[in-house]
């Protein structure tokens, strides 16, 4: 990454440079440009909840969960769970670990694998159990009791009319046992298990959760089934295991099944590479599953182009004819249809939303069919 001295030659060397401001912004203007953009890799959110729904009454849909639908517990950020295991290792008073922590986040902007790499070493020398470590933080500031709509609704899905449950199974990138407490508190009995080892299997009727970076259930007793993958050995042995259980799991699922992402961003390069795995193993046959996406909000945008242009000594927009409104909606399409075209090369299709509270009212129209 360039240094504060690299960025300020950088912007040197711009104003040095003759350019004509005014004949660039006409172009961005223009409709040149939005014709050369890829394109659009949706369809309608309509035809996807269609799909969705068909692949859920047919007992061939999976959920895929991601970090994003445990956070409005309390769960940690997988920055700010680093963040905190590493203060820890140091201070193990929790109250000053945590403000520790905070203040050397936003100082030194730890990298998550020099991060990761580290606590696995520590405690590997230390003697301690680094499962048992990592569930302490990790539940340190959880409450179950919070009513979460996605969750409610997400437990809905678990379970038909008839007392079955609809979806074919769920995988969870989660180390928590959130929604299993929501599940064993639900108002209908939901047979369901955890899946996280070798070995591990379902009876008949019950919904397998796949933890396949690992599970750490927060009152029960640990033993070496519940390992997570955390840090580099971990994910490089996953990459050349690729007949490990939670390789195959996730393999067959997206080859034979439809999968509905949740709260995941899609930029893990292990779930990148095993989409593209099952994606030849059925031959590239593509829009088979969908992913939720939050659109970037216009406001954010407003203020990353109005900093851009001030470190370009522009800020007076007017005067080199840029139409801002145009220009931030040119960026924001070249944004969604880069996105809607990564997601969508490995066989995955973007549902687009304003805001995650959008989801739950998704899903239940999709389970309802009344999309």
């Amino acid at each position: 990454m360039a240094n504060f001295a690299d960025f300020d030659t950088h912007i040197e060397e711009l104003e040095k440079t003759d350019i004509d401001y005014e004949e660039l912004f006409n172009k961005v203007n223009s409709s040149v440009i939005t014709d050369k953009l890829p394109k659009s890799s949706t369809i309608s959110r309509k035809q996807a909840l269609n799909n969705i729904n068909k692949a859920y009454q047919n007992d061939k849909l999976v959920l895929v969960l991601g970090a994003g639908i445990s956070l409005e517990f309390g769960v940690p950020t997988w920055n700010e769970l680093l963040q905190n295991l590493m203060v820890y290792s140091i201070e193990k008073e929790h109250k000053v670990s945590s403000v520790l922590s905070k203040f050397y986040n936003e100082i030194f902007r730890p990298n998550p694998l020099i991060a990761g790499r580290y606590l696995q070493d520590y405690f590997a020398k230390d003697n301690s159990s680094f499962e048992s470590m990592v569930r302490d933080v990790l539940y340190s500031n959880v409450d179950k009791s919070v009513n979460s709509r996605l969750l409610d609704e997400i437990v809905r899905l678990c379970v038909k009319p008839d007392i079955h449950h609809n979806l074919d199974s769920i995988i969870s990138y989660n180390f928590d046992d959130i929604l299993e407490c929501k599940l064993e508190k639900a108002e209908v009995n939901i047979p369901f298990k955890p899946i996280f080892g070798l070995g591990m299997e379902t009876k008949n009727g019950e919904l397998p959760i796949y933890h396949v970076h690992g599970y750490l259930p927060e009152k029960r007793k640990l033993d070496l089934a519940n390992k997570i993958i955390f840090g580099e050995n971990n994910y490089h042995q996953q990459y050349s295991d690729i007949y490990s259980w939670n390789n195959i799991v996730q393999i067959n699922k997206f080859r034979e099944n439809t999968c509905l992402l949740i709260g995941s961003s899609l930029t893990d390069p292990n779930i990148r590479r095993l989409l593209d795995i099952a994606l030849k193993q059925k031959g590239n046959r593509r829009k088979h599953h969908y992913i939720f996406k939050e659109r970037i909000k216009i406001s954010t945008l407003k203020e990353k182009l109005n900093l851009a242009l001030t470190y370009e000594n522009l800020s007076n927009k007017n005067h080199y004819g840029l139409n801002f409104d145009e220009t931030i909606e040119l960026l924001k399409g070249i944004y969604e249809r880069f996105e809607e075209n990564d997601s969508a090369s490995f066989g995955v299709q973007t549902i687009w939303i304003d805001d995650w509270k959008e989801v739950p009212k998704i899903l239940k129209k999709m389970r309802e069919n009344v999309a």
